[in-house]
């Protein structure tokens, strides 16, 4: 079993690091996407991935994957992606930085873009936990079973449900 945890909203907490750097709310739960004005502002800050807090629940999460791909001679790995507009150059080398400091053992794989994740799926035990709804469709449509992410609770009952 191969386990793929996209970074951003799943061990990253993106939304709340924008929210933050932009003084403002608005509701993720009606969109996967920000305004497009505001992401522009974010663009601002070059090295955005690199100080992202951890989300809650993200060492929870990561050592199960890391215990159960284990288990199974599997490997567990990020798989990220780029900006759609490839607007900020240091994400890339920013989101390896940000991995190794929190998680130094689980290697940084790069999509390259979001739309991208489901060419990474190649066997029906591949699993991929993501925040976007599209990525998880897309997975499944490649073989792979995926748990959209909104929380560590929710996601280890998923977990406990698959391994049966």
């Amino acid at each position: 079993m191969n386990i793929y945890l996209d970074m951003d909203d799943v061990v990253a907490d993106w939304m709340a690091h924008a929210q933050d750097f932009l003084k403002m709310r608005w509701n993720h739960e009606t969109s996967e996407r920000i305004p497009q004005s505001d992401w522009d502002k974010l663009k601002s800050d070059t090295h955005f991935y690199r100080s992202l807090p951890l989300k809650d629940g993200a060492h929870e999460l990561v050592d199960y994957c890391r215990n159960l791909t284990q288990s199974t001679n599997g490997h567990l790995r990020f798989l990220t992606a780029l900006p759609h507009d490839y607007s900020m150059p240091f994400a890339v080398s920013d989101k390896v930085f940000w991995a190794q400091e929190h998680f130094a053992d689980v290697p940084v794989t790069i999509g390259p873009f979001s739309f991208d994740k489901w060419r990474h799926c190649k066997n029906p035990t591949d699993i991929l936990i993501d925040d976007r709804t599209s990525n998880c469709e897309e997975w499944i449509k490649a073989g792979g079973q995926a748990h959209i992410y909104r929380d560590w609770p929710a996601c280890k009952a998923w977990f406990e449900e698959i391994i049966k």
